[in-house]
Protein backbone atom coordinates (compact mmCIF):
# COMPACT_ATOMS: atom_id res chain seq x y z
CA UNK A 1 0.00 0.00 0.00
CA UNK A 2 2.82 2.35 0.94
CA UNK A 3 4.63 1.57 -2.32
CA UNK A 4 1.45 2.28 -4.29
CA UNK A 5 1.27 5.70 -2.64
CA UNK A 6 4.87 6.45 -3.59
CA UNK A 7 4.28 5.40 -7.20
CA UNK A 8 1.15 7.56 -7.34
CA UNK A 9 3.12 10.57 -6.09
CA UNK A 10 5.81 9.95 -8.69
CA UNK A 11 3.17 9.66 -11.41
CA UNK A 12 1.49 12.89 -10.31
CA UNK A 13 4.84 14.67 -10.07
CA UNK A 14 5.72 13.67 -13.62
CA UNK A 15 2.27 14.74 -14.81
CA UNK A 16 2.91 18.17 -13.30
CA UNK A 17 6.27 18.50 -15.06
CA UNK A 18 4.70 17.52 -18.39
CA UNK A 19 2.38 20.54 -18.16
CA UNK A 20 5.26 22.95 -18.67
CA UNK A 21 5.56 23.55 -22.40
CA UNK A 22 6.61 26.16 -24.93
CA UNK A 23 3.04 27.48 -25.11
CA UNK A 24 2.65 27.66 -21.33
CA UNK A 25 5.87 27.80 -19.34
CA UNK A 26 4.45 28.97 -15.98
CA UNK A 27 1.71 27.38 -13.89
CA UNK A 28 -0.04 28.11 -10.60
CA UNK A 29 -1.15 25.51 -8.07
CA UNK A 30 -4.85 26.08 -8.76
CA UNK A 31 -4.33 25.78 -12.53
CA UNK A 32 -2.42 22.52 -12.11
CA UNK A 33 -5.06 21.09 -9.79
CA UNK A 34 -7.87 21.97 -12.21
CA UNK A 35 -6.14 20.53 -15.29
CA UNK A 36 -4.99 17.31 -13.63
CA UNK A 37 -8.08 16.85 -11.49
CA UNK A 38 -6.04 16.72 -8.29
CA UNK A 39 -6.69 18.17 -4.86
CA UNK A 40 -5.05 21.57 -4.36
CA UNK A 41 -3.34 20.41 -1.18
CA UNK A 42 -1.86 17.44 -3.05
CA UNK A 43 -0.59 19.68 -5.85
CA UNK A 44 0.80 22.17 -3.34
CA UNK A 45 2.74 19.41 -1.57
CA UNK A 46 4.10 17.94 -4.80
CA UNK A 47 5.09 21.34 -6.15
CA UNK A 48 6.94 22.16 -2.94
CA UNK A 49 8.84 18.87 -3.22
CA UNK A 50 9.71 19.60 -6.85
CA UNK A 51 10.97 23.05 -5.82
CA UNK A 52 13.16 21.55 -3.10
CA UNK A 53 14.71 19.24 -5.70
CA UNK A 54 15.08 22.15 -8.19
CA UNK A 55 12.77 20.59 -10.78
CA UNK A 56 10.56 23.65 -10.39
CA UNK A 57 11.34 27.22 -9.45
CA UNK A 58 8.91 29.79 -8.06
CA UNK A 59 8.46 32.94 -10.12
CA UNK A 60 6.00 35.33 -8.50
CA UNK A 61 2.87 33.39 -7.62
CA UNK A 62 3.55 30.71 -10.24
CA UNK A 63 6.19 28.12 -11.08
CA UNK A 64 8.53 27.41 -13.99
CA UNK A 65 10.93 24.57 -14.79
CA UNK A 66 14.07 24.56 -12.67
CA UNK A 67 17.71 23.71 -13.03
CA UNK A 68 17.34 19.96 -12.38
CA UNK A 69 15.41 19.57 -15.64
CA UNK A 70 18.46 20.85 -17.48
CA UNK A 71 20.77 18.70 -15.39
CA UNK A 72 19.00 15.60 -16.68
CA UNK A 73 19.93 16.52 -20.24
CA UNK A 74 23.46 17.54 -19.31
CA UNK A 75 22.95 21.09 -20.59
CA UNK A 76 23.63 22.76 -17.26
CA UNK A 77 26.53 20.69 -15.93
CA UNK A 78 29.20 23.11 -17.16
CA UNK A 79 27.04 26.20 -16.66
CA UNK A 80 25.79 25.79 -13.10
CA UNK A 81 27.74 28.78 -11.83
CA UNK A 82 26.22 31.05 -14.48
CA UNK A 83 22.75 29.92 -13.45
CA UNK A 84 23.41 30.60 -9.79
CA UNK A 85 25.13 33.96 -10.19
CA UNK A 86 22.58 35.29 -12.71
CA UNK A 87 19.53 34.91 -10.50
CA UNK A 88 19.78 38.13 -8.48
CA UNK A 89 20.95 40.40 -11.35
CA UNK A 90 18.16 39.07 -13.59
CA UNK A 91 15.52 39.84 -10.99
CA UNK A 92 16.96 43.33 -10.50
CA UNK A 93 16.91 43.87 -14.27
CA UNK A 94 13.26 42.83 -14.51
CA UNK A 95 12.39 45.17 -11.64
CA UNK A 96 14.03 48.08 -13.49
CA UNK A 97 12.81 47.58 -17.06
CA UNK A 98 9.59 45.67 -16.32
CA UNK A 99 10.24 43.19 -19.11
CA UNK A 100 11.23 39.51 -19.05
CA UNK A 101 14.95 38.75 -18.73
CA UNK A 102 17.02 35.71 -19.74
CA UNK A 103 20.49 34.29 -19.64
CA UNK A 104 21.37 32.09 -22.61
CA UNK A 105 24.33 30.15 -23.96
CA UNK A 106 25.32 29.13 -27.49
CA UNK A 107 24.76 25.48 -28.37
CA UNK A 108 25.95 24.89 -31.94
CA UNK A 109 23.54 26.92 -34.12
CA UNK A 110 21.02 27.55 -31.35
CA UNK A 111 20.84 29.34 -28.05
CA UNK A 112 19.65 27.55 -24.91
CA UNK A 113 18.00 29.49 -22.11
CA UNK A 114 19.67 28.77 -18.77
CA UNK A 115 17.63 31.16 -16.68
CA UNK A 116 14.50 33.25 -17.01
CA UNK A 117 12.73 35.80 -14.84
CA UNK A 118 9.34 36.86 -16.11
CA UNK A 119 7.77 40.30 -15.83
CA UNK A 120 4.12 40.79 -14.89
CA UNK A 121 2.94 40.76 -18.52
CA UNK A 122 5.37 38.52 -20.44
CA UNK A 123 5.41 37.83 -24.15
CA UNK A 124 4.11 34.30 -24.59
CA UNK A 125 5.51 31.43 -26.71
CA UNK A 126 9.10 32.69 -26.77
CA UNK A 127 11.08 30.95 -24.08
CA UNK A 128 11.41 28.72 -21.06
CA UNK A 129 14.40 27.29 -19.27
CA UNK A 130 15.99 24.71 -21.55
CA UNK A 131 14.30 25.92 -24.74
CA UNK A 132 16.33 26.36 -27.92
CA UNK A 133 15.92 29.16 -30.46
CA UNK A 134 17.91 29.79 -33.66
CA UNK A 135 20.96 31.88 -32.78
CA UNK A 136 20.75 34.02 -35.90
CA UNK A 137 17.19 35.16 -35.09
CA UNK A 138 17.75 36.30 -31.51
CA UNK A 139 19.65 39.15 -29.88
CA UNK A 140 21.36 36.71 -27.51
CA UNK A 141 22.40 34.40 -30.33
CA UNK A 142 23.77 37.17 -32.53
CA UNK A 143 25.58 38.67 -29.55
CA UNK A 144 27.20 35.33 -28.75
CA UNK A 145 28.10 34.67 -32.39
CA UNK A 146 29.72 38.11 -32.61
CA UNK A 147 32.32 37.02 -30.09
CA UNK A 148 33.02 33.57 -31.54
CA UNK A 149 35.89 32.56 -33.80
CA UNK A 150 35.52 32.78 -37.57
CA UNK A 151 35.41 28.98 -37.70
CA UNK A 152 32.46 28.76 -35.30
CA UNK A 153 30.57 31.50 -37.11
CA UNK A 154 31.20 29.85 -40.49
CA UNK A 155 29.87 26.52 -39.21
CA UNK A 156 26.70 28.19 -37.92
CA UNK A 157 25.86 30.28 -40.98
CA UNK A 158 26.95 27.71 -43.57
CA UNK A 159 23.94 26.89 -45.70
CA UNK A 160 20.51 28.49 -45.55
CA UNK A 161 19.70 30.71 -42.57
CA UNK A 162 16.35 30.27 -40.78
CA UNK A 163 13.63 32.88 -41.20
CA UNK A 164 11.60 33.05 -37.99
CA UNK A 165 10.23 36.59 -38.09
CA UNK A 166 9.61 39.18 -40.82
CA UNK A 167 13.03 40.82 -40.38
CA UNK A 168 15.17 37.71 -39.82
CA UNK A 169 18.54 38.16 -41.52
CA UNK A 170 18.86 35.38 -44.10
CA UNK A 171 21.72 36.81 -46.16
CA UNK A 172 25.15 35.65 -44.93
CA UNK A 173 26.98 38.85 -45.83
CA UNK A 174 24.38 41.01 -44.07
CA UNK A 175 24.57 38.77 -41.01
CA UNK A 176 28.37 38.97 -40.90
CA UNK A 177 28.10 42.75 -41.08
CA UNK A 178 25.58 42.70 -38.21
CA UNK A 179 27.95 40.59 -36.12
CA UNK A 180 30.81 43.02 -36.73
CA UNK A 181 28.65 45.96 -35.59
CA UNK A 182 27.51 44.04 -32.50
CA UNK A 183 31.09 43.18 -31.58
CA UNK A 184 32.12 46.83 -31.88
CA UNK A 185 29.21 48.30 -29.93
CA UNK A 186 29.01 45.56 -27.30
CA UNK A 187 25.28 44.82 -27.47
CA UNK A 188 22.64 43.43 -29.82
CA UNK A 189 19.11 44.57 -30.67
CA UNK A 190 16.62 42.46 -32.63
CA UNK A 191 13.25 43.79 -33.73
CA UNK A 192 10.75 41.38 -35.32
CA UNK A 193 13.52 38.85 -36.03
CA UNK A 194 12.27 35.93 -33.93
CA UNK A 195 8.59 36.88 -33.90
CA UNK A 196 6.62 39.78 -35.34
CA UNK A 197 6.02 42.52 -32.78
CA UNK A 198 8.81 41.45 -30.44
CA UNK A 199 11.98 43.28 -29.39
CA UNK A 200 15.00 41.74 -27.66
CA UNK A 201 18.18 43.39 -26.43
CA UNK A 202 21.26 41.43 -25.31
CA UNK A 203 24.65 42.11 -23.73
CA UNK A 204 27.64 39.85 -22.98
CA UNK A 205 28.41 37.84 -19.87
CA UNK A 206 32.13 37.18 -19.43
CA UNK A 207 34.09 34.77 -17.25
CA UNK A 208 37.35 35.42 -15.41
CA UNK A 209 39.34 35.11 -18.65
CA UNK A 210 37.34 37.86 -20.32
CA UNK A 211 35.75 35.47 -22.79
CA UNK A 212 32.06 35.86 -23.61
CA UNK A 213 30.37 32.72 -22.28
CA UNK A 214 26.71 33.75 -22.14
CA UNK A 215 24.31 36.55 -22.98
CA UNK A 216 21.84 38.40 -20.78
CA UNK A 217 18.79 39.76 -22.55
CA UNK A 218 15.39 41.34 -22.16
CA UNK A 219 12.40 40.72 -24.41
CA UNK A 220 9.10 42.51 -24.81
CA UNK A 221 6.49 43.68 -27.30
CA UNK A 222 7.20 46.55 -29.67
CA UNK A 223 4.14 48.28 -28.21
CA UNK A 224 6.02 48.68 -24.91
CA UNK A 225 9.67 48.67 -25.94
CA UNK A 226 9.75 51.77 -28.13
CA UNK A 227 12.78 52.64 -30.22
CA UNK A 228 13.30 55.97 -28.45
CA UNK A 229 13.77 54.04 -25.18
CA UNK A 230 16.33 51.59 -26.60
CA UNK A 231 19.34 53.50 -25.16
CA UNK A 232 17.95 53.20 -21.62
CA UNK A 233 17.19 49.50 -22.10
CA UNK A 234 20.68 48.89 -23.50
CA UNK A 235 22.26 50.61 -20.51
CA UNK A 236 20.39 48.43 -18.01
CA UNK A 237 21.07 45.18 -19.90
CA UNK A 238 24.79 45.98 -20.14
CA UNK A 239 24.86 46.72 -16.39
CA UNK A 240 23.23 43.36 -15.66
CA UNK A 241 25.76 41.60 -17.88
CA UNK A 242 28.61 43.35 -16.10
CA UNK A 243 27.22 42.40 -12.68
CA UNK A 244 26.93 38.73 -13.61
CA UNK A 245 30.42 38.85 -15.16
CA UNK A 246 31.89 40.29 -11.96
CA UNK A 247 30.24 37.52 -9.95
CA UNK A 248 31.96 35.05 -12.29
CA UNK A 249 35.36 36.61 -11.60
CA UNK A 250 35.71 39.01 -14.52
CA UNK A 251 37.72 42.15 -13.77
CA UNK A 252 37.44 44.96 -16.30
Amino acid sequence: MEMQGVLKSVSNGLAILHLFTNKKSTWGVTEIANVLGLNKSTVSRLVKELVVEDFLEKTGSKYQLGISVLCLSGVITTHLEIYREAKSPLQALVNKVEETAHVAILEESNITYLHKVECQHPVQLLSYIGKNNPATCTSSGKLLLAFQSDTVVKNVINGSLPKCGPTSVVDQDLLLNDLQVIRQQGYSICVNELHDGVVSIAAPVRDYTGGVIAAVSIVGPTSRMREDSFPQYVEEVIKAGQEISEKLGFVD
